[in-house]
């Protein structure tokens, strides 16, 4: 009867150990999960903030972009800044074009990076502007 006793108790803790270790695995890859949901939202938000600025560089739009920019402060990836960072720096003043999308995309490409999405030959990217041409 002991073995039998000996047995049960360890088909319990065996038991509650599995499922201690497949509720705390579960957990954090639901937690990885939200990070990275909360990421691409932010970084969406980031780039949707860019593109309004390129194409009207406004007060609301200046605006937009700041915010979304500092709330990437918070959740980015510390390679992300420092391309995020630089793009600003090399950006504000008068550039070659072509910096210009190479910093872009050098910024876009760490940011896929850092969503964990596979990049082989990722293109050399820009922003097309919608400026009108005046026709007289």
């Amino acid at each position: 009867m002991e073995t039998g006793l000996l047995i049960s108790i360890l088909g319990a803790v065996s038991a509650i150990i599995v499922s201690l270790v497949g509720a705390w695995l579960a957990n954090r890859n639901s937690i990885s999960l939200q990070t990275r949901k909360l990421k691409e939202q932010h970084y969406t938000l980031y780039i949707e903030a860019l593109h309004y600025l390129i194409a009207d560089n406004n007060n609301e739009n200046i605006g937009k972009y700041v915010f979304a920019r500092d709330r990437l402060f918070l959740i980015a990836n510390e390679d992300v800044i420092k391309k995020m960072i630089a793009f600003e720096e090399n950006t504000n003043k008068k550039v070659d074009q072509r910096l210009h999308d190479t910093l872009l995309t050098d910024l876009v490409k760490s940011i896929r990076k850092d969503l964990r999405l596979k990049d082989k030959n990722f293109p050399h990217i820009y922003f097309k502007t919608n400026k009108k041409s005046s026709t007289s």
